[in-house]
């Protein structure tokens, strides 16, 4: 009943003429899987990377700072799984080469190290990764190197203990069953004895939940999923660690031939060696690296300069960049500039929210493709806030913008609205790229984001003392970063000293200097006590309404927020918020343990994870600060306003980004079908149509005028229905 009947059809073309044979073959795959199971063999290094892999099964379920998919989970078991298979499979070849090296004529080929020599190797490789980590006890502030040291001990007793358990396996099957066991071995036996391992690991990881307890029992480690989205995730952790595995197996060939050159072709000096095959291996593939960054960025560069259909035409608003009296052209300000402009609030949108008349904000973007000088920018910057009145305003806010570009609607919105239009708000673009590329792009972003205060204040220093603006400045994400660091050495004095008066950073990163001199040294950086950290917005009106002084200068940040919290050293030393379970910060789960590699994988995924956000609606979650906005920008730039003010401008904050919103994928959905019917006709030969009028009609019913003009927007979501926008 097992056996299936399978067709081998063979053709053979010749120019006379066709032959085709047809084989009927007696097949049975379960008599197959038998065999494949039964006579697959794997290599004792290959084995201890199984066990290891195993062990790490329970540990990929680790709670993180934010819940995850399971798509997102299949991703992390992948990767946990290839970095402990290889950690397993180099400390057990090594092992293996040392037992083989310490016995008999030194060589290696045609020999195999017996289980009592290799299991003794193992057993030394665990006694020195212990006393490693025990002589290097972990700090904070101690060196990377430090930390790398301690993590090879690590690595060094994880793939002996796997090792050791293997070898000692062997020896308990060549003692007690005939010695020929070891060598027919089936793969199945270590997957056995794997599972087991991540069952005990998974047991382990229950009763360490039960003692220490959860911060928050309602967030779990992984969103429900339907059985679809879980057959799909099942295949993209496979794809992951395959992908790993590939990348590994590159470089292993890499090394390889560059010893097999070294011994083959260069006879005059014995110079090859693992050690320097890998060295280059390493080199190429990282050179590679280096190349790919720099080849998507441009790319992204060049992508992010494409013109928004909701987005098409410059503003006809003078009080804007990219108007009728800029210095800057709509095609030099990226994507989210062009956004920026024509997204500015009207007098007539403000005083139906506030209930009280309004002035014309300005809105400027010093765009990053205008030129690479970054003194000459500022200059461009400070002149463009002279043309458009940024100067005549009563509140003048520099806004650095995140790596793309981008400043947070929600806040140029809310300060337009409590300043009653009265206000100006300046983003110096230093970058077109996400924020994870623009990394490197930051010291740029300080200068000429210093340059710009400081050509701001020199002129306000000159005006009559009854007209000067008030100076302030914002930063969200890789923008906080930028605007906190723009205080230099002299710490948060040097705020005073660029004249500005207040700032706001939300989501503040954790590779941003100030902040991480801030934590190792509070007085230091803040002698008079001028910066105050809170991790939501009511925390303010708390300490306000206990009498207490609030400062110049406030960060928001989020006790879940992984972009503040990420770090690379995470892959080697234990970050500060992951100390003993009852030190760590709220809604760090206390029953999670840090392990070295594994929990940088968790918290890389939570990094994504905590940008994710719905239009209109705003919550308190990860890296996303839209709740928080109204209510701070109130209190730390002292823009009072009655609770019934406040109320209006939530819900129409709320509003217009979702009305915004659905006009880009309206847009952009039209577009898209317009150039595909396009396309279609084309080629059947058609003649095609005058699409414009279509254009201008479908992007009529989004409520979005073509030619650039501000038009009225639904206020309620039954307007939005009735017009036929959703």
């Amino acid at each position: 009943q097992d056996e299936h009947l399978a067709i081998l059809v063979v053709t053979e073309r010749t120019d006379a003429q066709t032959h085709k044979l047809t084989f009927m073959v007696k097949f049975s795959p379960v008599a197959a899987a038998r065999s494949v199971l039964k006579h697959a063999v794997a290599s004792p290094g290959a084995r201890a990377g199984i066990l290891a892999a195993s062990a790490t099964f329970a540990s990929s379920f680790a709670r993180g700072l934010l819940p995850r998919s399971v798509t997102d989970q299949a991703v992390i078991t992948g990767s946990c799984a290839v970095i402990a298979y290889e950690m397993g499979t180099t400390v057990h070849s090594a092992a293996q080469t040392l037992a083989l090296y310490s016995s008999g004529s030194h060589g290696m080929r045609g020999r195999t190290a017996g289980p009592t020599r290799t299991l003794a190797v193992d057993l030394a490789f665990i006694g020195a990764g212990t006393m490693i980590e025990r002589s290097l006890p972990e700090h904070e502030e101690e060196l990377a190197g430090i930390s790398a040291v301690r993590t090879a001990g690590t690595i060094l007793k994880v793939g002996g203990t796997a090792g050791a358990a293997l070898s000692a396996i062997d020896l308990a099957l060549e003692t007690i069953l005939r010695k020929e066991v070891i060598a027919r071995r089936s793969v199945l036996i270590d997957v056995a004895v794997g599972g087991s391992v991540a069952a005990y690991g998974l047991w382990k990881r229950h009763k360490r939940a039960e003692k220490y307890g959860l911060v928050d029992p309602d967030r779990k480690t992984i969103k429900s999923a339907s059985v679809g989205a879980q057959v799909k995730a099942a295949g993209m952790g496979v794809a992951c660690a395959g992908g790993l595995l590939v990348l590994v197996a590159v470089e292993d060939a890499i090394a390889q031939g560059v010893e097999w050159v070294l011994n083959e072709k260069v006879t005059g000096l014995d110079i090859g060696s693992p050690l320097l095959g890998h060295a280059v291996s390493l080199g190429v593939l990282g050179f590679a690296g280096v190349w790919a960054h720099e080849h998507v960025k441009h790319k992204l560069e060049r992508s992010d300069n494409v013109i928004e259909p909701a987005y098409f035409t410059p503003p006809t608003n003078p009080n804007v960049t990219a108007g009728p009296k800029s210095l800057f052209a709509f095609s030099d300000i990226g994507k989210e500039g062009r956004r920026f402009v024509l997204m500015t609030l009207t007098p007539e949108e403000i005083t139906s929210v506030m209930g009280e008349p309004a002035q014309e904000p300005v809105r400027i973007v010093a765009g990053s493709e205008t030129t690479k000088d970054t003194p000459k920018l500022a200059e461009m910057a400070f002149e463009e806030m002279v043309r458009l009145g940024a100067f005549d305003k009563s509140l003048i806010c520099v806004a650095a913008p995140t790596g793309v570009g981008y400043v947070n609607y929600t806040f140029a919105e809310a300060l337009e609205y409590l300043t009653r239009g009265d206000c100006a708000i300046v983003v110096p673009q230093y970058a077109l790229v996400p924020s994870a590329m623009a990394l490197f792009d930051t010291n740029e972003g300080i200068e000429l984001q210093s340059k710009v205060i400081e050509l701001a204040r020199d002129y306000i220093d000159a005006m009559p003392s009854d007209k000067r603006p008030r100076l302030i400045q914002y930063g969200e994400s890789l923008g906080a970063q930028v605007a906190m660091d723009v205080c230099g050495p002299a710490g948060v004095p040097g705020y005073d000293q660029l004249g500005l008066e207040a700032g706001l950073y939300f989501g503040v990163p954790f590779r941003t200097e100030s902040w991480l001199r801030w934590r190792a040294n509070r007085d230091e950086l803040d002698p008079n006590h001028e910066l105050m950290l809170v991790t939501q917005a009511p925390d303010l009106v708390t300490a306000r309404e206990e009498g207490k002084e609030i400062p110049k200068h406030v960060m928001i940040i989020h006790n879940d927020d992984p972009v503040n919290k990420f770090s690379y050293r995470m892959t080697i030393a234990r970050p500060w918020w992951f100390g003993p379970p009852a030190t760590r910060p709220p809604m760090v789960p206390r029953e999670t343990t840090w392990r070295p590699f594994f929990s940088f994988v968790i918290c890389l995924i939570d990094l994504m994870n905590g940008m994710n956000s719905q239009p209109g609606k705003f919550v308190r979650r990860g890296h996303d600060y839209r709740i928080e906005i109204c209510e701070s920008v109130s209190i730390v730039y002292d823009l009072p306003c009655t609770i019934e003010q406040e109320q209006t401008i939530e819900a129409a904050l709320r509003q217009r980004e979702q009305d915004w919103a659905t006009k880009r994928l309206v847009a952009r959905k039209f577009m898209t079908a317009k150039d595909s019917i396009t396309n279609t006709l084309g080629k059947w030969g058609v003649q095609i149509p005058d699409m414009e009028d279509v254009s201008l009609h479908a992007l009529e019913v989004a409520d979005i005028d073509p030619r650039g003009a501000d038009q009225p927007e639904p206020t309620t979501q039954a307007d939005s229905l009735n017009s036929g926008v959703v």
